[in-house]
């Protein structure tokens, strides 16, 4: 499924800044680290993918009705229209998953977020789960609620700037996920705009792991290998 949309994925990002000024590389970018996290997810077999931080607006930044609630922005016939400087990921997964046993759940603080969410997806809302809550509330109640454990967590909250307040967070998220053991064995996190410049170039920030400056060293100190190291990271439960 996902090669269809490639070039979104690719291009959504690619084009913006000089990543080889920054990392001395140009990184790959969303459409391989999602290919390499569907298919590890499919070896282990997994069944739940959960999203923090969900699909916020109906077309991309360059275009007019960009994070509005106008439904009339949302064109599920041009992809070319959608989001991709954001990663559409809840999408990208249920059409992957959609003929599986697998259940998405997609969480957001914003019940604006949720709404255009549900309209995005609407087409497999049987497949997905959506989640008014703030992340790290909804992850320290996982398992009493669900009883089950997440195979594939894509960390995807907050903005990159302020990067300072994202980062703790995302760095909450993490030892949530560590304290209460709710990754699967083999279980994967998928972190998103690791190798994002804004901060560096708006905020003056000197690390270069951006949303997960506090995240990744904190997963690898506790048990977790990274898998691949680009745009996005993924990582996996030893």
């Amino acid at each position: 499924m996902l090669e269809r949309y490639k070039d979104y994925l690719n291009d959504g990002l690619a084009p913006h800044y000089d990543y080889k000024r920054f990392y001395n590389r140009i990184p790959l970018f969303r459409y391989d680290t999602f290919k390499k996290a569907f298919d590890l997810f499919t070896e282990i077999n997994g069944k739940v993918i959960v999203e923090l931080g969900t699909i916020r607006s109906f077309v991309h930044g360059g275009l007019e009705g960009c994070n509005t609630d106008n439904i009339l922005y949302w064109t599920p016939d041009k992809p070319q229209n959608w989001d991709w400087g954001a990663g559409m990921f809840s999408l990208m997964a249920v059409e992957e998953f959609f003929n599986k046993d697998v259940q998405i759940h997609t969480v957001d603080i914003c019940r604006a977020h949720i709404n255009r969410s549900q309209i995005i997806t609407s087409k497999y809302s049987d497949k997905m789960n959506y989640h008014i809550q703030d992340s790290v509330l909804f992850l320290e109640s996982w398992i009493s609620s669900y009883k089950q454990k997440i195979d594939l967590l894509y960390l995807d909250t907050g903005d990159m700037t302020p990067i300072e307040p994202t980062a703790l967070h995302q760095l909450n998220e993490a030892r949530v996920v560590v304290e209460n053991n709710i990754l699967s064995d083999s279980g994967l996190i998928l972190i998103d705009d690791v190798r994002n410049p804004t901060p560096i170039i708006i905020g003056n920030e000197t690390n270069l792991l951006g949303k997960a400056k506090y995240s990744i060293p904190y997963l690898i100190e506790n048990n977790f290998e990274i898998i691949m190291d680009e745009y996005q990271v993924l990582l996996r439960k030893k």
